[in-house]
This record gives C-alpha cells, structure tokens and sequence, in this order.
C-alpha cells in the first residue's frame, strides 16, 4: 500500500477513536481539553484567535470534552494553565483522550516550537526559551502518563511580529516526531505561515471545527493542515 494512503488510514483511524461517541454511559472514558485563544499581543495584536478558540471549544464540547477556555494569557498565566492541565489529566486516569488547542503566535528556535504569551518581550533568538513555552516540556509529560489518545493542535504558524537579534528565526513551525499515541496538528507546513482570516475566523479553526464533527477532512480549507499521527 502507498505510504500515503497508509498515513490517511491511520490518521482517520486516530480521529475515529479520538473523536467517535463514548461507547455509553458505563464508559470509562473520560475527555478532556485546554483551549486558548491569545490575541491581545503587546507586540503585534491578532484579530482572530479569541473567536476561534471559542468556535474550536464549542465543537469540543459537542465531542464530550469538558474544555477549559482561556484566552490572552500572559507568560506566568500561560505557563500555570498547562501544568494545571496536565496535573489534571494525570488525575483522570488512562483511559483519558486529551486535547490541547492554541491559537496565537507560535515560533521555532533549533527544531524546537514554542507557544508565545501575550506579554513577551522577545528581542533576541536567545530570548525565545526564556519568554516563551517548549510545546515539548508539555508533550512529554502527557505522554508520560499513558493515556488512551492526546491531541495537540496548535494554530500558531504566523509571520514574526518580533524584531529580532542574533539568530535569525525561521518561519512557521518545526516538525515534530509525535509521542506514541498522539496526534499533533499545525494549521500550515512546517517552516510556513498561515494566512490570517478576513471575516472573523481563521480558515483553520473553521474547517477543523468541521472535520472535528465529521469525523474526517472533506472541506478545501483542511489543506491547509499538517498533520504527524502516532499510534501506540
């Protein structure tokens, strides 16, 4: 079979279990996700996050995921949410499907991603570790705790709105190799930016809230996606 298609029959196959009705109400299975829109940026304001991560949380909450919202999160209020969740997630138990989305500015620093608070004075490449979050601090550590399916999606490929010093940043995200059992999403290529939504939305969350009830990619703006799916 082609490399392709065995990469689409594996990731629908993830988006069934991840996604899919829980089996009834004996289930186990508990969902939970962490949603945050940061748009309200000292160095540059966005105008759509904060829609978007109400349109994504909405959508999740319709998949039975309690979802904790948040939005323009400065370095220590970000930084708190994402330990939160995963002590949280740790307490559920195994048979736990998490999801994490996050909407704002999102840079790479030698094949590292970071997640960008609003309140980030970022001047120099060195600055990068220091002011922003390591996506995979928090990817490892949901790992760690052996859950059923964990879903990162991160809608943050955009242009630098940052003047930097030294090293200069390259564009858009770094690819990740994803964990066992877990799914991470970027809402452009990696090394590319996304373009910026015009009525509202970004054409992401619109069509990811879509595939998110569908249970698959059937609209244009799913394109627009990459994915890296592992299964355990």
């Amino acid at each position: 079979m082609h490399k392709i298609q065995k990469f689409t029959i594996a990731l629908l196959a993830f988006l069934a279990v991840a996604f899919a009705p829980p089996a009834g109400a004996a289930s186990a299975e508990k969902r939970m996700a962490l949603v945050i829109g940061n748009a309200a940026y000292q160095a540059g304001a966005l105008a759509t996050p904060a829609n978007d991560a109400g349109l994504i949380a909405q959508t999740l909450q319709a998949a039975g995921f309690d979802v904790i919202g948040a939005r323009d999160l400065d370095e220590d209020s970000l930084r708190h949410a994402f330990r939160d969740f995963v002590d949280n997630a740790s307490k559920a138990g195994p048979e736990t499907v998490v999801a994490v989305y996050f909407a704002g500015y999102g840079l790479q620093l030698e094949g590292e991603n970071y997640l960008v608070p609003i309140d980030a004075n970022i001047g120099r490449d060195s600055d990068v570790p220091v002011r922003a979050l390591r996506l995979s601090d928090y990817t490892h550590a949901l790992t760690a705790l052996h859950l059923k399916a964990t879903i990162v999606i991160l809608d943050a490929a955009r242009a630098n709105p940052f003047s930097i010093s030294g090293q200069p940043l390259a564009g858009g995200l770094a690819l990740m190799e994803p964990e066992p059992g877990m799914l991470i999403a970027f809402n452009a290529t990696p090394g590319t930016v996304a373009p910026e939504g015009q009525d509202g939305y970004g054409p992401y969350a619109k069509a990811l809230a879509e595939m998110i009830r569908e249970g698959g990619c059937r609209r244009p703006g799913c394109s627009t996606a990459f994915v890296c799916a592992s299964t355990r």
